[in-house]
């Protein structure tokens, strides 16, 4: 059995009464827009304490979290508000990447199509990002946090 301590704004930390758990701090890292990409800078704002069991993650895993801002990423169950939380790795066709694109960054689903790498959108709204200069994969996500309001 697994007993809660309050969620106190990102503090995700579970306590076990048999045991504690190995942690690994992610840093939030800010923002992401999932809509037109922008400029933005990035500055740790808090970190968020994990097990990475839960998360499947190796012992040397390098991760980070951003707070999503925006829409067209809804079709993947991605919201405004959602914590998204991404590992430095390279990416592979279909997955969802936070991505710096011609100077910008932005949350989209990284697609390869006759070798030309580009960033689509999950809701139509949105047109596909197809880089005029550089597509940099900034990181691939592995894990999403909603919290709900109270």
């Amino acid at each position: 059995m697994f007993a809660a301590r309050p969620l106190l704004a990102l503090d995700l930390l579970w306590v076990s009464k048999g045991r504690s758990w190995l942690r690994h701090q992610v840093p939030l890292l800010g923002s992401i827009i999932a809509g037109k990409p922008e400029f933005q800078e990035s500055r740790i704002e808090a970190c968020i304490d994990i097990d990475p069991a839960t998360l499947r993650l190796p012992s040397n895993a390098r991760t980070f979290a951003l707070k999503v801002r925006g829409d067209s990423m809804r079709n993947a169950g991605i919201f405004e508000g959602d914590i998204v939380i991404m590992e430095f790795r390279d990416a592979t066709h279909g997955d969802i990447v936070a991505a710096l694109i011609d100077g910008e960054t932005t949350l989209k689903r990284f697609v390869v199509q006759r070798g030309v790498p580009y960033l689509r959108a999950s809701n139509p709204q949105y047109p596909d990002l197809i880089p005029a200069q550089e597509l940099v994969i900034q990181g691939v996500l592995i894990a999403l946090l909603r919290l709900l309001e109270r």
